[in-house]
């Protein structure tokens, strides 16, 4: 006797990069477990590929591919996949930082952040087109989420901007022609990055330190001081395990 499948639901959502519209699934029990054993590695190509394992199991529309989205998309995705499959709520504990005669609050409370309203904060003034002299600039890009994490893994401050800049640069250009990075090595490209001037430089960590990023504001009010809260909460790198 065959046992019959239960049928699951499907939702569509917007991918914050493009405004597409896609549609997608909750993920499963064996998804959830392909996650665990995942962070259980502690393995960031572990996470990495389970995570892009688990979107694209996910994903109802076969003309996505998850290996040329930006980042935050892949963010999204697995952000509204957790939301749609274990819940909408997830509980946060903050420290109330008031000063209240001198002293700082100090009470701890616990906050249920509403991730099925996080939404991406963009800074619209951050062009991708940026000019390093009078004849020559470069045309950035959003890292994938592959490179992106795995970079991110890195324990050197320096040595990690220098590479998240290097995945950003799309292009080099001067007046005449357009030198895709697509052509260039990993080397060359972090070559031309450590030939800049630090002025030049401050130019390209601007564009890396403003990637658009998640956001969940909730109020909330401290019990023990009564001071109310604005929080901008944005810290999602593994809440969804």
């Amino acid at each position: 006797m065959k046992i019959p499948k239960i049928s699951v639901p499907i939702y569509t959502v917007k991918l914050p990069s493009s405004g597409k519209q896609i549609r997608i699934r909750p993920f499963l029990v064996k998804e959830e477990k392909l996650l665990l054993i995942a962070a259980q590695t502690k393995d960031i190509n572990e996470i990495v590929s389970a995570t892009k394992q688990v979107i694209n199991n996910c994903l109802i529309d076969n003309n996505i591919s998850v290996d040329t989205l930006p980042f935050f998309d892949v963010d999204y995705l697995i952000v509204a996949l957790r939301a749609k499959s274990i819940g909408e709520t997830i509980p946060v504990k903050f420290l109330c930082n008031n000063v209240v005669d001198g002293e700082k609050c100090g009470h701890s409370f616990p906050v249920d952040i509403d991730i099925s309203k996080a939404s991406i904060v963009k800074d619209e003034s951050i062009k991708p087109e940026i000019w390093l002299t009078e004849d020559m600039g470069v045309k950035m890009k959003y890292p994938k989420y592959s490179v992106m994490k795995t970079i991110m893994s890195n324990e050197s401050n320096f040595d990690r901007m220098i590479r998240i800049i290097g995945a950003s640069i799309d292009s080099i250009f001067d007046k005449t022609e357009n030198y895709s990075t697509k052509e260039m090595s990993r080397e060359e490209v972090h070559e031309f990055i450590e030939g800049l001037t630090k002025v030049q430089f401050a130019q390209l960590e601007n564009f890396v330190k403003n990637f658009p990023e998640f956001e969940c504001k909730v109020q909330h009010q401290c019990e023990k001081c009564s001071f109310n809260h604005n929080i901008n909460y944005n810290n999602f790198d593994s809440f969804f395990l």
